[in-house]
């Protein structure tokens, strides 16, 4: 298969073209091509061919444009067309597709001039270039179009434009005139064409043109967009007239052999500019193996490494231990500069860095012109025959290294930065290292280093308190440690307690210094922050737990948007700015970002300036989650009997979930922030919050089985329903508690369920009370009461008869049919409950049934059969995410199979039942299959 987008769209099979019929298939292709060999989700291909406003229905679109391409698509190219969770893939070979082709073009022409190799980098480039047929992407019409067009014209340039800067060095300026004048004649516009024309031009000796070309841009620019000239351009006319174009190579190389002495050599010793490595440097082994690999490349590798991380993770610290580490390889010297790139004041200008360094390698001082542009051209012209090694540390962004990057491969070059470097990768290949946080067992030992190992040793527990409390980051462990140094009265287990404490610990990881504070490093990066992102992280500070959605971003800073966030989400380009910078990252693909401990308590300290702000944020977002939620737990569990949420503060927007899965999915990212938020509320004494998060977790938590999470919010839920005096809400809650307390085998779920039926019989609530029943009906049976099991039951069947509730008579009758009915009974009412539950689309119910069905058809000896259906409530459980039904599935085939005399097999499956009981705190039911396993030798 070849695929074409630099130019009209096109696809092609064995020379023959394939069509793709409509519009919409042709841009979902079109969209993955641009994309190749990454998966693309639902939602960006919802966000990118229909933009801003989706049809209901755009996500059951996405699925139909992917089957009909699937069927378009000859074979060689539908089964590389794949799905993954994260999204639509087509996996297309590098120069089956001519953007891709390209893109490796440009890549390698860029290594080859890196070495110095001008003749075949050129080569490459036109090679490159000639696979242009036209504008990009012609003929698809969608909204990710234009900026995909913009962005493959972008790098058409940047080829033109590396391709005009390697034919002028090497003199052949006249072959570059006729295509770079059609070029311009294309983009009028184009300033940097315009430039490399008007060289080329005046190296011809036609300044009159070169004159010319200057001036009609200048035009273009003023009649078409309002514009001036820029910089370069008008430098650049100025030149011209007064004859002054930039100094000929050859030239530049006489004034290097001049201000260096006979040969070229230096004449003072090499440079050995590296400060100390930080005390206390602790792991980071595979990184440093990284960069010594990386060093050892050769030419032919990558040359430069752009380091980068939150403020105080020792990037500096990895760069000089590393650099230490590699000085042999490089007997010309090392070059160490700190750029101050984050600090408050900008520190030293472009021309004293660079003096600095020409005098570091042996330029006289007298020697340096005072013009930057010729002081950068100096510097690349010495350094260009040495191996040095170069640490450019605490960048701002790639302009600030750019003229500082050795144009030789024989150099190394590590940057370090608190944003990404994006620039200087795609300017110049550079590879890239995010450092993240220090594990555990390194934090400790950062503590051990300064503090003695021995102190640690004595209380390792307060030690490894210590370590999670400062979250890794090394510059809060080095801050502790000191602290604990210059106190030896003071015990691990005391500063790990100030720690613990939210609203101290900030204050308690600075030190007398001003500068050796968290707050501080965190200060000079948020200082830089534009109004919006600074904005969005000091409201981050106000969520309690360390992960957000973009969507739960925009309700925090009161944005418009959907309550899920499914296309656009305004709060995406906020979230990706505090990203540039480190401050947050993201944690999984669908717009989910993670924020360190201490960077949220940074931002929770901004915003306690502004308390009205701040409470109205946290309105907002506990509005956002109540809204989402009640819609989640209403597809979870359709016909439950939910308790009136009506949040508040409503966040406006349409139904969030179009089925169950997705409703699930977003339990299963946000339900440690659910948990998280209703802790908060406790702590706030919000107290109709508290019981409406409550509310809105309980089917969710209950169907994974975290019931040691359940036990706590129903009751924080109910405490707080009680404090407002919502009856209703204090009874449901206090049955939900009994639910949760009934399933860890923990007899307070007795009480609990006395309050719940005592609170809907004094509402006059028989429906609720009859749920109650069935609760300790079946509760009795769990603790090896039938008799009584049984008095409940009866009661249950009396009340649902009388109330009409079809569904809840079987729910009683399936129970009643464990206590008392003998096996042909219970068969017969099981099957009549399957069917009925099928029938009423309860799914969930029916998989329970079904499983009740399997161990009576075992007790009665058709272990064949309750196999069959073991297994099959076993894939529905799996599939409904119900774990505790998926483990009692296992234990019942475990069962079927020693029936049938296959002890192997049984082993099998009692093995996975007790691993899945133990993962959802079951231990009573995994000990009874531990017993099994036993007695089965």
């Amino acid at each position: 298969m070849q695929y074409g987008i630099l130019g009209p769209f096109e696809v092609r099979f064995d020379g023959a073209s394939v069509e793709v019929p409509r519009p919409r298939q042709r841009a979902g292709l079109a969209l993955l091509l641009a994309n190749t060999n990454r998966p693309v989700s639902i939602d960006r291909m919802v966000d990118a061919l229909w933009g801003e406003a989706p049809p209901r229905t755009a996500r059951a679109q996405v699925h139909k444009v992917v089957s009909a391409l699937r069927q378009v698509l000859p074979p060689a190219g539908s089964r590389l067309l794949t799905f993954e969770p994260a999204g639509y893939r087509l996996a297309v070979d590098e120069a089956d597709l001519d953007a891709t082709a390209f893109a490796a073009a440009l890549a390698r022409a860029r290594l080859l001039a890196a070495d110095g190799h001008a003749g075949e980098a050129a080569q490459r480039l036109r090679s490159g270039l000639a696979l242009w047929r036209g504008p990009a992407l012609s003929g698809i019409e969608a909204p990710f179009a234009a900026s995909a067009r913009t962005r493959l014209e972008e790098e058409r340039f940047a080829a033109y434009e590396l391709l005009a800067d390697l034919e002028l060095d090497r003199g052949r300026h006249r072959e570059l005139v006729p295509e770079l004048t059609a070029l311009l004649g294309e983009y009028p516009a184009r300033e940097s064409i315009a430039e490399r024309v008007a060289t080329a031009l005046y190296r011809c000796g036609r300044q009159a043109d070169a004159l010319a070309v200057v001036r009609a841009t200048g035009q273009v620019l003023a009649d078409e967009y309002g514009l001036d000239l820029g910089d370069r351009l008008a430098d650049l006319e100025q030149a011209i007239l007064r004859h002054e174009l930039p100094v000929p190579v050859a030239a530049r190389s006489a004034v290097v052999a001049d201000a260096t002495g006979p040969g070229g050599s230096p004449q003072c010793p090499p440079p050995a500019q590296l400060p100390r490595v930080t005390y206390g440097f602790v792991g980071r082994r595979e990184e440093i193996e990284r960069l010594a690999a990386l060093s050892a490349a050769g030419a032919g590798g990558t040359r430069i490494v752009a380091l980068t991380g939150p403020a105080g993770v020792g990037k500096t610290s990895l760069a000089l231990r590393s650099a230490q580490d590699l000085a042999a390889d490089y007997p010309d010297g090392q070059l160490f500069v700190d750029l101050h790139g984050y600090d408050r004041d900008e520190g030293e200008s472009l021309e004293r860095v660079l003096e600095r360094l020409l005098i570091a390698l042996g330029v006289p001082g007298h020697r340096i012109p005072g013009d930057a542009t010729l002081r950068e051209d100096l510097y690349r012209s010495t350094v260009a025959d040495r191996r040095l090694l170069v640490v450019l540390d605490n960048a701002r962004d790639y302009e600030q290294v750019r003229p500082l990057l050795p144009g030789s491969a024989r150099s190394f070059t590590v940057v370090t930065s608190r944003g990404v470097l994006s620039a200087l990768v795609a300017g110049t290949g550079a590879f890239p290292m995010r450092l993240g946080m220090l594990s555990l067992a390194d934090s400790v030992e950062v503590l051990g280093r300064i503090v003695g190992q021995d102190r640690v040793a004595r209380a390792p527990e307060a030690a490894d308190e210590l370590a999670r409390l400062c979250g890794g980051l090394p510059l809060a462990l080095r801050i502790s440690a000191v602290r604990l140094a210059e106190h030896p009265e003071l015990p691990l287990s005391g500063l790990a307690a100030e720690l613990a404490c939210e609203d101290e610990r900030l204050s308690g990881l600075s030190l007398p210094e001003d500068e050796l504070t968290v707050s501080r490093a965190l200060d000079h990066t948020y200082r830089r922050l534009g109004e919006g992102p600074a904005r969005l992280l000091r409201l981050l500070g106000l969520h309690p737990a360390g992960v957000v959605a973009e969507a739960s971003a925009a309700a925090l800073l009161g944005l418009p948007g959907t309550p899920l966030g499914a296309s656009a989400a305004p709060a995406r380009p906020l979230l990706r700015a505090l990203e540039s910078v480190h401050l947050i990252e993201q944690s999984a693909p669908g717009g989910r970002y993670r924020v360190h401990d201490l960077v949220r308590l940074y931002g929770r300290q901004l915003a306690d300036a502004d308390p009205a702000e701040s409470a109205a944020a946290r309105a907002r977002l506990f509005a956002w989650y109540l809204t989402v939620a009640d819609a989640a737990r209403r597809l979870l569990d359709p016909a439950g009997l939910h308790l009136p949420i009506e949040p508040r503060h409503p966040w406006s927007g349409p139904y969030p979930f179009e089925a169950v899965e997705g409703a699930r999915d977003w339990f299963d990212r946000e339900s440690g922030n659910l948990v998280a938020l209703t802790r908060l509320a406790a702590s706030l004494g919000d107290h109709d919050t508290v019981w409406r998060l409550a509310a809105v977790q309980h089917a969710y938590l209950l169907r994974s089985h975290r019931l040691g999470v359940l036990a706590e919010t129903q009751r924080l839920g109910e405490r707080a329903a009680l404090l407002v005096g919502h009856g209703l809400a204090a009874a449901t809650l206090a049955d939900n508690l009994g639910i949760a307390y009934s399933n860890q085998r923990d007899h307070r779920a007795q009480e609990c369920y006395q309050r719940a039926l005592a609170g809907h019989l004094a509402r006059g609530d028989r429906r609720r009370a009859a749920h109650t029943r069935l609760n300790l009906g079946s509760m009795h049976y769990e603790f090896g009461q039938p008799e009584r099991a049984a008095g409940y039951l009866q009661q249950v069947i009396e009340a649902a008869r009388e109330l009409d509730d079809g569904r809840l008579l079987v729910k009683a009758l399936a129970n009643l049919v464990r206590t008392e009915c003998d096996h042909a009974t219970a068969r017969w009412l099981l099957a009549e409950a399957v069917t009925r539950a099928e029938a009423d689309g309860e799914g969930h119910l029916a998989t329970i049934f079904r499983g009740q069905l399997a161990w009576v058809l075992h007790r009665m000896g058709d272990h064949r059969e309750a196999f069959a259906l073991s297994e099959q409530s076993l894939a529905e459980a799996r599939r409904l995410g119900d774990p505790l039904v998926s483990a009692r599935m296992l234990d019942q085939m475990g069962l079927a199979r020693a029936g049938q005399g296959r002890s192997a097999d049984a082993r099998t499956y009692w093995e996975e039942a007790v691993e899945t009981f133990v993962r959802i705190e079951r231990n009573p039911e995994a000990e009874e299959v531990r017993g099994r396993l036993a007695a089965c030798g």
